[in-house]
C-alpha cells in the first residue's frame, strides 16, 4: 500500500496554527519516533511496535507489534530464494524508508516537502529529489530509465 498522493513532511513539530495533532491526552501519547503526516501521526516505539493516530481522539487508528529477527529471516530468503518465506514484503520496506529519507531531506533543508508517491519525487524541487537519489560510483551506476 503506497502512501496518500501529496504527503506532506513537516520541520515543525505542530502546524502553523499550533493545534497538536493526535489525542489532547498525554496519557495515549507515545515516546519514540514520531512522524507527523497531513493526516495524523505515527509514534514507533521501540524497535517493533508502532500506533497511528488520525484524528485529535484518544483512540489509536491502525496499530500492531512486530515479531522475530527480520535481518536473518531476510538474509535466510536470499540463501534459500524462496521469496514468498519473508516476513515483510520487500515493497514495505522501500515504503518505510522513503518515510524516514523524506525527513532527512526536510530536516536538511529546513523546509516542509509535498512527496508525490506514483511518480517518488517531491514535487517542484529538484534540490530534495537530489538528496534522495543514490550517488553511484563508476563503473556500478544504475541509468536513470531502466
Amino acid at each position: 500500500m503506497c502512501p496518500p498522493r501529496g504527503l506532506t513532511a513537516e520541520t515543525n513539530k505542530k502546524p502553523a496554527n499550533n493545534q497538536a495533532l493526535g489525542p489532547r491526552d498525554a496519557k495515549t501519547n507515545t515516546v519514540g519516533n514520531i512522524f507527523y503526516g497531513s493526516k495524523g501521526y505515527l509514534g514507533i516505539d521501540g524497535y517493533d511496535t508502532y500506533k497511528t493516530w488520525l484524528t485529535n481522539e484518544t483512540e489509536p487508528g491502525p496499530h500492531g507489534k512486530g515479531s522475530g529477527d527480520h535481518y536473518a529471516n531476510f538474509i535466510d530468503c536470499i540463501r534459500s530464494r524462496r521469496a514468498q518465506d519473508i516476513h515483510s514484503p520487500i515493497e514495505e520496506a522501500h515504503i518505510s524508508t522513503t518515510l524516514v529519507h523524506l525527513a532527512n531531506a526536510s530536516y536538511r533543508l529546513g523546509r516542509t516537502l509535498q512527496f508525490d508517491s506514483a511518480q517518488e519525487q517531491v514535487i517542484g524541487d529538484e534540490e530534495a529529489n537530489r538528496l534522495l537519489r543514490a550517488s553511484y560510483r563508476a563503473p556500478y551506476i544504475v541509468p536513470e530509465k531502466i
